[in-house]
């Protein structure tokens, strides 16, 4: 939360131990995220010139950020009883209520603070992530993407606002409208390689995949090439990951999903008894009925410790979550020609596998039962091949598993090149060869610069 306070002097150019030295030194704390620090200053600050509302703005703000919820709603309660539309203080309100697992209190919050403030993104953002209902959900998201799309109209030309409405668009499934609004304002944006990434994940999302890998190559050779500063993603604990994987059991049997260890996770614990070590996330399917369902969408959305993704929408077949600091994927697998298929969205192309028909059986792994396919190994051969008992840690299957169903060769090149990028921006250069390797379009890493983003290959492009 943005304290919006003008910055025009740095503290030091005020007078040591006067109320803007202090204020401007905890707001300098917060900006580079040292919330514990800024509050002795953002406190001095207060006692010198009580009452001043970007103080307690920024006291509230860094109460929340510090995990004192409790602390920062009084801020934020003191300053709307001064000014009862204050918009800033009605978000931040609204986050401190929802910290404090009072969702229809803060719900409450982010309606006012839109009802008084039609351009507030941030309180849209937050009204569509919290809120349980659908319609309410998809028009919070909607009116976020107008509301950024006003603010970069407003002369207000920092390249951050462009990055995130061009996010905002895609997150309201407005596709072809983000691929304009880049081309339109391509030089706005903070370099090329922005502008290219955005436009290559918003060519994707309308299914023209040769332009979203073009301009992935375009947006990567613009890129950062010295990797010894990049910062390590933390590594992956199979512990961990079997406590959160007890967790969303929970949840999904509560639910009455019929769900089952899936993918990697499944393999993990059929081969060694637990989660794979160098595995990234989680991996659960759930068997679809007969009518389409389960609604997957609705019950992530109503549960409060799950946070629904933006650009999902209700009849999705794939659902990415982070849970207890844990990334969780979660495959609806539905019956498919007498058989099983899941993917990663319905575009034609996209990522999709496809399995013999099964059931799910309960199986032991660490005292505990657990729901897999009824013959797990035919399962993990059509996943992984004949040689799934050997450890690969190359392996893709959004790039070689056997059950690829009908996936666009610039897809698989796709997520090649992004995977690969990563493997090398976290020192794994082996596994980032490995990954072009199976790419099934001829890719390298780029190395080149290119300008940015024309309107020359319109035609190939749209």
């Amino acid at each position: 939360m943005k304290s919006g306070i003008s910055q025009s002097l740095p503290a030091d150019q005020y007078p040591p131990g006067s109320w803007q030295y202090y204020l401007r030194a905890g707001q300098k704390c917060l900006a580079a995220g040292r919330s514990e620090a800024a509050l002795p200053p953002l406190l001095a600050a207060n006692r010198l010139r009580p009452g001043h509302a970007p103080v307690q703005q920024s006291l509230g703000a860094a109460f929340l950020r510090t995990g004192a919820p409790d602390l920062a709603l009084a801020w934020f309660d003191q300053l709307l009883s001064l000014n009862p539309v204050d918009g800033r203080a009605l978000h931040g309100r609204g986050l401190a209520l929802h910290a404090l697992m009072d969702r229809p209190a803060a719900l409450a919050a982010f309606r006012q603070s839109v009802d008084c403030h039609p351009d507030a993104w941030q309180s849209w953002g937050s009204l569509a992530d919290i809120t349980p209902d659908e319609d309410e959900r998809i028009g919070a998201i909607q009116c976020a993407a107008d509301a950024r799309l006003r603010l970069c109209g407003s002369g207000q030309n920092r390249p951050r606002n462009f990055a995130d409405c061009a996010k905002a668009l895609l997150d309201a499934r407005r596709g072809h409208e983000a691929v304009a609004f880049i081309r339109r304002n391509a030089a706005k944006f903070e370099d090329a390689w922005a502008a290219h990434d955005q436009l290559a994940r918003a060519f994707y999302e309308t299914g023209n995949y040769h332009a979203a890998l073009k301009h992935k190559r375009s947006a990567l050779s613009l890129g950062q090439h010295d990797f010894s500063g990049s910062p390590l993603p933390p590594p992956f604990s199979p512990d961990a990951a079997a406590r959160a994987l007890c967790g969303i059991a929970e949840i999904l049997d509560a639910a009455g999903l019929r769900y089952f260890l899936a993918a990697g996770t499944l393999l993990g614990v059929h081969r060694s008894g637990a989660p794979l070590v160098h595995d990234r996330d989680i991996d659960v399917g759930v068997l679809a009925d007969e009518s389409g369902g389960p609604d997957l969408a609705r019950v992530i959305r109503e549960h409060s410790g799950l946070l629904l993704d933006r650009r999902a929408r209700p009849g999705d077949r794939y659902f990415a979550l982070t849970f207890q600091a844990i990334a969780v994927d979660i495959f609806l697998y539905e019956p498919c020609d007498g058989g099983l298929q899941c993917g990663l969205g319905r575009l034609a192309g996209d990522v999709a596998w496809r399995f013999t028909s099964f059931n799910v059986r309960a199986a032991d792994f660490q005292g505990r039962q657990w729901p897999i396919p009824d013959d797990p190994e035919r399962y993990l051969t059509e996943t992984y091949g004949p040689r799934w008992r050997t450890p690969d840690t190359g392996f893709a299957s959004v790039l070689s598993s056997p059950a690829l169903f009908e996936v666009d060769p610039y897809v698989r090149a796709y997520y090649a090149l992004s995977r690969a990028h990563t493997c090398r921006l976290t020192g794994d250069p082996a596994k980032a060869r490995a990954l072009l390797r199976q790419s099934p379009v001829h890719l390298d890493l780029p190395g080149q610069y290119e300008a940015f983003p024309s309107t020359d290959n319109d035609a190939e492009d749209a």
